[in-house]
C-alpha cells in the first residue's frame, strides 16, 4: 500500500517542506481551537499569576523611560518582588500581551474599577483587540500551539511522517492538556520548553555547533519557564551514558592505563556556558544577589506546602502518597484510544529493544533484529527517558501530588509519540491484511480503511476534548465510566477553584443588588479579572466570611465537606439554589441564605456572557464582544 499523502520516509526536500507546512497548519488549528474555547474559568494559580504579570509589565514603563533606572535593584524589588517562587519569564510575557492587547475597564466610567487594578486604575491602551483575560493568556496557548508543531518535526524528523502527523495530533485532543492551554501558567510553556530542548539536544547528535548552542538557549528558556527544566541534564547525562555505552572502557598503553571516553556532546558545554546566562538575563530577581534569592528558591519548593488529593476513595494529605499516582491518573484522564495506542507503543519498543538483546545470543533473533528500521542512536531510548522520568517523578511516594495531571505534562508529549509509533503500526498491519485479502488490496479501499482506522482514534478523543473542554481538568476517559468516574470511584473532582466560571451568570441573573459572595476556593485576583472581563456584575461583592454571605460558592473537594455542613447550617438551608455539574456530576454548589437577601436585582446587566465554541465568532470572542446584557437572547448556534 502507498500513502501518498502520508509517506512513512521522507526523501527528498520537497517533503521537507510538505512537512513544515503541515505542522504549521496543525498548529494553527491548534491555535483557532483554544481560540474558540476560552470559555473556561480563572483557576488559583492563574490569579495569582494575573496579578504578578500586572505588576511585572509596570517595569516596561520604567525601561523605556529610565533605561539606567530599570535596573537599579530598588526597581527591582520593587515591580518583581511579588511571585518570586517562580521565574518571571511566563510573567512578563503575559504581562507584555496584556499592555499591548488588553481592552481596559475606565475608572472613570466605572469608579468601583479601582480595586480590580495594581496602583488604582489601568495603563493606558496601545492596540485593545483582546479581554484583558485573553491578552494575558494569549503567550502560553502561543506556546502551545508552538509545541504541536514541534511534535510533528519531532516524529517526523525521527520517524516518519505518518508517525508525526499522530503523535501531534494525539496530543492535541487530550483534554487536560487541552484545557492547560488556555492558561496564564507554566505547565504547558514548560512542556513547551522542555519538548524544545529535547528536540534541539537530539539534533546536536549529528547536527553540530549550532544546534548544540540552540539547546543551550533552549534549556535556558526551560529554565525560565519553570523549575521542573532542572532535571534536564542529569536525565541527557544518563541516556548519552547508555546510548554510549560501547565506547567507554579502558585502555593500557605503554604500562599506563586510560579511560576511553566517547566525545562530549558540545550541547553539555552549552548547558553551562549559554543556559546560565540565559537563565540570569530573563530573571530580573536574579540580576542583584542571586544566590541569596536561589537559596530561597529552592527551599520554597523543597518543603512546598502538601496539598490534599481525593483518590480512590483516600484523602491524602501528606507523605507517603500512592505509588504510581502519575500513571494511574493518566490512564484515567486521556482518552482511551490514545492510552490504547500509548501502551502499544510502548510495549512495542520494549520487545523491539529484547529483540535486538537477544540477538547478541540467538541468530533467530538477529535475523528479526534486522527487520526493525534504522534509527539514530538511542533515539527509542531517548522518548521513552523523556516520557517515564516526569511521571515517575511524580511516582515517588514521597514527592507532593498536588492533584491534578499538570506537573508531568512535560512527559506526555513524548507518550503521545509512542502513541504515533503504534498508529504506524496498525497502518502497516491494515497494508498487510490488504495484501491478504484480494477484496481490500486497492489503492482507494487501503486509503478509506486508513482513514476509517484514524478516525476511530481520533473522532472519540475529539469529542471528549470539546465537549467539556470549560471543565478540562475534571475528565475521566470512558474507559472508567466518562466523568462519572468521579463519583462511582470517588475520585478528585475540581481542582483549581475555576468552576466558580459556570456559576456567574446564575449569580448576575439572579443575586440582588451588592449580594455578599463567598466565592471558596476561587483566588480574589481570578474574581477580579471576573470584573474586569465583564463576566461578573460589579455591584457583586466577594465576602470572606462564608457564614455571614448571601451566597456560597462551594466548590467540591473532598477535604471541604465538612466546611460546607458548617455554611449550610449557618445559612439554613439544605437545598442548593444552583448546580454547576458536567455530564451529571455536581462540581458546584450555590448555597443561599434563608430567607433570600435583600435587594432588588438590576434591571438591565451590561455584561458580556461566557463565550462558546463558534467558529465563526472568533473575532467576537477574542474581543469579548460575546453576547450582551442579561435581557438580550443570545442567538442559537
Amino acid at each position: 500500500m502507498s500513502y501518498s499523502v502520508f509517506p512513512s520516509e521522507r526523501d527528498s526536500s520537497q517533503v521537507k517542506k510538505a512537512d513544515w507546512l503541515i505542522g504549521l497548519a496543525l498548529a494553527a488549528l491548534y491555535f483557532v481551537l483554544l481560540a474558540c474555547t476560552l470559555d473556561i474559568g480563572f483557576p488559583r494559580d492563574e490569579g495569582f499569576y494575573f496579578s504578578a504579570a500586572e505588576q511585572y509589565s509596570k517595569w516596561y514603563d520604567v525601561l523605556l523611560e529610565d533605561p539606567r533606572s530599570a535596573f537599579k535593584k530598588e526597581t527591582v524589588d520593587k515591580y518583581f518582588g511579588y511571585n518570586g517562587e517562580h521565574p518571571a519569564f511566563p510573567k512578563m510575557l503575559f504581562g507584555l500581551s496584556w499592555r499591548l492587547f488588553g481592552d481596559f475597564t475606565s475608572v472613570d466610567e466605572q469608579p468601583e474599577a479601582r480595586v480590580w487594578y495594581d496602583g488604582g486604575a489601568p495603563p493606558a491602551e496601545i492596540l485593545p483587540w483582546l479581554r484583558e483575560s485573553t491578552a494575558m493568556r494569549l503567550p502560553a496557548m502561543l506556546m502551545s500551539s508552538f509545541l504541536i508543531l514541534l511534535i510533528h518535526a519531532f516524529g517526523t524528523r525521527w520517524f516518519g511522517r505518518r508517525v508525526g502527523v499522530a503523535a501531534a495530533v494525539l496530543f492535541m485532543f487530550m483534554p487536560h492538556a487541552f484545557w492547560h492551554a488556555h492558561l496564564a501558567c507554566f505547565d504547558m510553556p514548560v512542556t513547551a520548553m522542555w519538548f524544545l530542548t529535547a528536540y534541539c539536544f537530539l539534533r546536536a547528535e549529528t547536527g553540530g555547533l549550532w544546534w548544540a548552542l540552540l539547546t543551550g538557549v533552549a534549556w535556558g528558556l526551560a529554565l525560565s519557564t519553570k523549575h521542573n527544566a532542572y532535571f534536564i541534564p542529569p536525565l541527557y547525562l544518563l541516556w548519552w551514558v547508555i546510548a554510549h555505552r560501547h565506547e567507554f572502557g579502558i585502555s593500557k598503553n605503554e604500562g599506563q592505563l586510560a579511560i576511553k571516553l566517547p566525545p562530549i556532546p558540545l550541547s553539555f558545554i552549552a548547558f553551562l556556558v549559554i543556559s546560565p546566562l540565559v537563565y540570569y538575563a530573563l530573571w530580573p530577581r536574579l540580576w542583584h544577589e542571586p544566590i541569596k534569592h536561589l537559596k530561597w528558591y529552592f527551599g520554597f519548593h523543597a518543603h512546598h506546602v502538601m496539598y490534599w488529593a481525593y483518590y480512590w476513595g483516600w484523602l491524602y494529605t501528606k507523605p507517603p502518597y500512592p505509588l504510581g499516582f502519575s500513571f494511574v491518573m493518566s490512564a484515567m484522564t486521556i482518552p482511551g484510544p490514545t492510552v490504547v495506542l500509548s501502551v502499544v507503543g510502548l510495549l512495542g519498543v520494549m520487545g523491539e529493544w529484547i529483540v535486538r538483546l537477544l540477538g547478541r545470543f540467538s541468530s533467530a533473533m538477529e535475523r528479526l533484529a534486522s527487520a526493525f528500521p534504522r534509527r539514530q542512536r538511542g533515539v527509542l531510548l531517548f522518548v521513552f527517558l523523556n516520557f517515564f522520568f516526569p511521571f515517575a517523578l511524580i511516582a515517588n511516594h514521597k514527592v507532593p501530588i498536588f492533584g491534578g495531571t499538570k506537573h508531568w505534562l512535560p512527559g506526555v508529549p513524548f507518550l503521545a509519540i509512542l502513541g504515533g509509533l503504534a498508529f504506524e503500526w496498525v497502518l502497516v498491519a491494515v497494508k498487510d491484511l490488504g495484501e491478504m485479502v484480494p477484496g481490500l488490496a486497492g489503492k482507494r479501499v487501503q486509503a478509506l480503511l486508513g482513514a476509517l482506522v484514524a478516525a476511530a482514534f481520533v473522532v472519540p478523543a475529539m469529542y471528549d476534548t470539546l465537549h467539556g473542554h470549560t471543565n478540562g481538568s475534571t475528565y475521566y476517559n470512558a474507559f472508567f465510566g466518562g466523568y462519572g468516574a468521579m463519583g462511582d470511584h470517588r475520585m478528585e473532582r475540581e481542582f483549581w477553584g475555576n468552576t466558580a466560571f459556570s456559576a456567574l451568570p446564575w449569580l448576575n441573573e439572579n443575586a440582588p443588588t451588592g449580594a455578599k459572595v463567598n466565592f471558596h476556593d476561587t483566588a480574589w485576583d481570578s474574581i477580579r479579572m471576573y470584573w474586569r472581563d465583564g463576566l461578573l456584575r460589579p455591584d457583586i461583592k466577594s465576602f470572606g466570611d462564608p457564614r455571614n454571605a448571601d451566597y456560597y460558592l462551594f466548590h467540591w473537594h473532598k477535604e471541604f465537606l465538612e466546611d460546607e455542613e458548617s455554611v449550610r447550617q449557618a445559612m439554613g438551608t439544605d437545598v442548593p439554589v444552583h448546580v454547576v455539574a458536567q455530564d451529571g456530576v455536581p462540581l458546584l454548589n450555590v448555597w443561599a441564605r434563608r430567607p433570600k437577601p435583600s435587594g432588588t436585582r438590576p434591571a438591565r446587566l451590561p455584561l458580556a456572557t461566557p463565550p462558546a465554541l463558534h467558529m465563526e465568532r472568533l473575532p467576537r470572542l477574542l474581543t469579548g464582544q460575546v453576547g450582551g446584557s442579561s435581557s438580550e437572547k443570545e442567538e442559537e448556534p
